[in-house]
């Protein structure tokens, strides 16, 4: 088996909850949680901190982690995606003669992930010899009570042709769906080179414990992960 490099991409220019990577949960910024999970785990060979920040290289260095590079500003606007950041930090790689055999995404936005899932992942990825895998959690509600709303006179319709969840007897029917939980990607790296994405034709799931897979996209997740580490930590 060849060496896995784990990226964690932490640019400085979030939007909907400002400087969000280095934002503290329990006293420790967002980035130094995802720095020691991947330093935790046994499958990750290299784990770098991919950033265009200051400040943020900073602290990714506070807390062990490696910043061989600065990432291009083109790759840190809203634009830019995890993917892009990934294949430039291959080709930087590549360009010292340092290749990979397979490549894993940290994102900073679910401090209550563990390294066990990170390994989780990578050991799927290579037990079924798919392209990529990534962890996933079940829906909290089914998908299938989606419903249009019309903002002029709010009426609501089903927004699937077939919703099993607008006749409530029928709630008991509706099969259990997951969807990406944001915590781990991984892939073969010629799987992310083929399709430019951990998205690929040959994915796997790994199923993570909704309690571990709080991601934080907006201010009231961040509020909501500090009351639940907070909670931990009383429970402890």
């Amino acid at each position: 088996m060849g060496d896995v490099l784990g990226i964690i991409a932490a640019r400085g220019g979030s939007k909907r909850v400002p400087r969000k990577n280095i934002r503290e949960i329990d006293g420790k910024p967002l980035l130094a949680f995802a720095i020691e999970d991947a330093k935790a785990a046994d499958t990750v060979d290299k784990v770098i901190v991919s950033t265009e920040d200051d400040e943020i290289r900073s602290v990714a260095n506070e807390w062990g982690g490696k910043t061989p590079f600065t990432r291009p500003e083109e790759l840190a606007s809203d634009d830019a995606t995890t993917d892009d950041v990934v294949a430039h930090a291959l080709e930087w790689f590549e360009e010292r003669e340092t290749t990979f055999s397979e490549v894993c995404s940290i994102p900073v936005t679910t401090p209550f992930r563990e390294p066990v899932d990170i390994d989780e992942t990578i050991r799927l990825l290579r037990d079924t010899g798919a392209k990529s895998a990534m962890s996933v959690v079940g829906y909290d509600s089914p998908p299938f009570s989606a419903v249009d709303f019309d903002e002029e006179d709010h009426s609501i319709s089903p927004y699937f042709e077939e919703s099993n969840l607008w006749v409530e007897s029928q709630a008991q029917k509706v099969p259990t769906l997951y969807h990406p939980s944001g915590a781990v990607f991984a892939a073969t790296v010629s799987g992310f080179r083929e399709h430019e994405s951990f998205y690929t034709d040959d994915a796997v799931g790994y199923r993570m414990p909704p309690e571990r897979s709080l991601d934080i996209d907006v201010p009231h997740d961040l509020e909501t992960a500090r009351a639940y580490a907070a909670w931990q930590d009383q429970d402890d």
